[in-house]
């Protein structure tokens, strides 16, 4: 026989149940830069350095924040303090702001990072610009990296998957 408290146990079981299911998370601006590098795999060595410099937690706070992440394959042939987590190096890939490509565009193409140096578009697609390091009062030099998945959206700021590691020369 059913009766009230039956169907109130049934539908509390079901509403518990609900509350514990687990968001999906994804790069459409609901979650923090960390929890969006996580899912992305092909970024997993980039977010791993970040942590062992322990800089995600700063990428873990409100910011905004714009993140130039290398891929797997670009860490694979950086020098070995950018592999190995370095902080300060790791700085030379993010940024103070929340800058899709439109806000790097309409900023003459250039960005300051953490570190103090700039970010240049200095050629490339519209839909994969060509960026490199530059130190301040010099010209673009060292390597250059397309940006190859443009704004990636998060609560704290955007993400930019890169094709190479940029170190200023």
């Amino acid at each position: 026989m059913i009766t009230r408290r039956s169907l109130f146990a049934a539908g509390g079981g079901a509403l518990a149940l609900a509350g514990c299911a687990t968001e999906q998370v994804t790069a459409d601006g609901r979650f923090p830069i960390m929890s969006v590098l996580g899912i992305m795999s092909d970024v997993s060595n980039f977010r791993s350095a970040l942590r062992s410099a322990d800089l995600d937690e700063l990428l873990a706070g409100a910011g905004p924040f714009t993140v130039f992440a290398p891929t797997n394959a670009a860490l694979e042939g950086a020098p070995p303090a950018m592999r190995e987590g370095g902080a300060p190096v790791l700085r030379n890939l993010i940024a103070a702001g929340r800058l899709r490509l439109a806000d790097i565009r309409a900023r003459d193409g250039r960005v300051r990072m953490l570190s103090g140096i700039d970010i240049r578009i200095v050629g490339g697609t519209n839909t994969a610009p060509r960026i490199q390091a530059v130190r301040v009062g010099a010209q673009p030099s060292g390597a250059s990296a397309s940006i190859i998945r443009p704004d990636l959206l998060c609560s704290n700021g955007i993400i930019q998957v890169i094709d190479s590691v940029l170190v200023p020369a």
